[in-house]
């Protein structure tokens, strides 16, 4: 399942990491996400700084980043681990879509997805961008 501080484990077909300043969101998440069979919550982490050296660690095909964190944001952290493990996949969450769209793109993002998105739709993101896709109506 998912480790509380960045930590993890696991090898499910599609690896994910968490990144979310609110405890309560990580958790949410990580319990949806451990309903399906296909995915497996790697780790979580509170900020962006500690995101970068997860990527690195623990290697996970698919990052969900909040984009508004206290130290290091979503936007900053998404062009380091990008620039670290360029074949990680980003799927930023965010309550500003349209302020911040072109600058999630910029820092390398693959996806842009409101907080408030039902979890079919935020699921058929999550495995469209693990496979590189683009066909999602939330893809940059």
């Amino acid at each position: 399942m998912s480790g509380d501080s960045c930590g993890g484990d696991a090898s499910a077909a599609i690896r994910v990491l968490l990144v979310d300043d609110h405890p309560m969101v990580r958790r949410a998440l990580a319990e949806a996400l451990s309903d399906e069979d296909d995915l497996t919550v790697v780790g979580e982490c509170e900020d962006g700084s500690q995101a970068v050296e997860a990527v690195a660690r623990l290697r996970p095909d698919v990052v969900f980043m909040d984009v508004s964190m206290v130290g290091m944001d979503g936007l900053a952290a998404t062009a380091a681990l990008r620039a670290a493990r360029p074949e990680a996949r980003v799927i930023v969450l965010t309550g500003e879509v349209p302020e911040v769209r072109l600058e999630a793109a910029v820092a390398g993002a693959h996806a842009l997805v409101p907080k408030g998105t039902r979890l079919g739709p935020l699921l058929r993101c999550l495995r469209t961008v693990a496979v590189g896709g683009t066909s999602c109506p939330y893809c940059l």
